[in-house]
C-alpha cells in the first residue's frame, strides 16, 4: 500500500509514504526535495508495532539521481544514529540494509 502527499502545499507530490510490507503500519516515507521526480531522502521505520513512524534507517541521495550516497544507522534504536555507511548507489527506496528490495533502479 502506499500514497502520496503534498506536505508543502505547493501542489507537488513530492512525498510517498508506503507500508511495503502490507502490515498496516507505515513503514517508508520516500522523498523528493528537489522536485525533479528522483527520491532524495528515503526513511525506514523498521520497528513497527506501536502505530508511529520513527526513522532508525535514513538513507540521503546528494546527486539528485535517486541513489543512496550515504545510509544513517540508528542500531540500537535510541534515537542517535550510530552508523554511517557508503550508500553504495543503491536506489533509495532499496537502501534499508534490514528489508528487501521493492522497487527498481532509475533509468536515465
Amino acid at each position: 500500500m502506499s500514497r502520496q502527499a503534498d506536505l508543502d502545499g505547493d501542489g507537488y507530490y513530492e512525498t510517498n509514504l508506503l507500508d511495503s510490507n502490507e502490515d498496516g503500519e507505515l513503514d517508508t516515507v520516500l522523498v523528493d526535495i528537489q522536485g525533479d521526480r528522483y527520491v532524495d531522502i528515503a526513511a525506514f521505520d523498521n520497528t513497527p508495532g506501536d502505530g508511529t513512524f520513527v526513522a532508525d534507517v535514513i538513507a540521503l541521495g546528494f546527486d539528485g539521481d535517486g541513489l543512496a550516497d550515504v545510509v544513517l544507522d540508528d542500531t540500537d534504536l535510541d534515537g542517535i544514529f550510530e552508523t554511517v555507511i557508503d550508500g553504495g548507489d543503491e536506489v533509495l527506496a532499496n537502501a534499508n540494509p534490514y528489508e528487501i528490495a521493492i522497487v527498481v533502479a532509475p533509468t536515465a
